[in-house]
């Protein structure tokens, strides 16, 4: 099923959900992130945008303006029940994984 799924944040059970459309949803991962900036930017901005702020996503900034404007996403960062810890890859350094759902 490609339609649209609700999730429950505290079992994790998904259930489709009828939808007039259906929103776009891409996943990236921040990789080398150091100690200091998962203290203090990333956290920051974790905390500022939430389940319910909204970030801009640009895969890539030297694509033409055309395809800027069908690539690029604007929708929330993280969705309820969402983990926002980051994952330690190695000592010095740590990798964070999004899931930016489109708002329509």
């Amino acid at each position: 099923m490609l339609d649209r799924r609700d999730r429950n944040p505290l079992t994790g059970a998904e259930f489709p959900v009828p939808a007039l459309a259906n929103p776009r949803i891409t996943r990236f991962t921040l990789p080398l992130l150091t100690n200091s900036e998962i203290r203090a930017q990333h956290r920051v901005t974790v905390t500022a945008l939430g389940a319910a702020g909204d970030a801009l996503w640009i895969p890539d900034i030297a694509l033409a303006l055309s395809e800027l404007n069908v690539r690029s996403l604007w929708g929330a960062i993280a969705a309820s029940g969402d983990e926002a810890v980051a994952v330690r890859d190695h000592p010095a350094t740590n990798s964070r994984g999004f899931r930016i759902v489109e708002r329509l």
